[in-house]
């Protein structure tokens, strides 16, 4: 209410000297009341305060021990290796103890022989183990749609070492090949890839 009263007052001045309120008088009215709403918007300003958070983990760590190996097949018969074998490939991760991991499951191998002979190999995606220890088979870990999560071991659990704050999870991988009855003879090869993410 105080910029009505000065508005009220400076009419009343104006119009003793001019006779009636002018164009004058509109100007100085409209200044005072633009200056008036300027102090207002700064004294209704506000602050917040942000907090700034982040959360520190073990990069994981993933080595190849063992290759998924067929040995030899004959032409027209399909082989199998059943992911609790010796011939299973095999996988160790390593990260923040006890703490969930995602595992991607690749479907296919492409592997070639040395004259450039193509042959597929499938994973068996539905039958992977997983394992917190050096010892045993394993839980069958369930890959079929396309990944599968689980935890790593505890600290004292997997690799013995305690205070060291890693878990791990000792995988194992089986697969299929079926050779046609004209495959080219010949020793064949292929490479993929295993790898695994936090997903706490």
């Amino acid at each position: 209410m105080a910029w009505l009263f000065v508005e009220r007052m400076i009419s009343v001045k104006q119009s003793t000297i001019y006779g009636r309120p002018g164009i004058m008088n509109r100007t100085v009215i409209i200044l005072i009341v633009i200056a008036m709403l300027a102090i207002g918007s700064k004294a209704m300003a506000q602050s917040a305060s942000l907090t700034s958070s982040a959360t520190i983990v073990t990069p994981i760590a993933a080595t190849a021990t063992a290759p998924l190996a067929f040995g030899t097949i004959t032409k027209g018969q399909t082989s199998s290796v059943a992911a609790t074998t010796g011939s299973a490939g095999a996988v160790t991760f390593s990260g923040n103890e006890s703490d969930n991991i995602t595992v991607p499951a690749t479907a296919t191998i492409s592997t070639t022989s040395g004259a450039g002979a193509g042959m597929t190999v499938t994973i068996d995606r539905a039958n992977l183990r997983g394992n917190t220890t050096t010892s045993g088979t394993g839980a069958v870990l369930n890959a079929a749609s396309g990944s599968v999560t689980t935890a790593l071991s505890s600290d004292a659990g997997g690799d013995a070492h305690n205070s060291d704050g890693l878990g791990q999870l000792y995988l194992t991988i089986g697969g299929s090949v079926a050779p046609a009855a004209t495959q080219q003879r010949g020793s064949y090869s292929g490479t993929f890839t295993v790898s695994a993410a936090y997903s706490n």
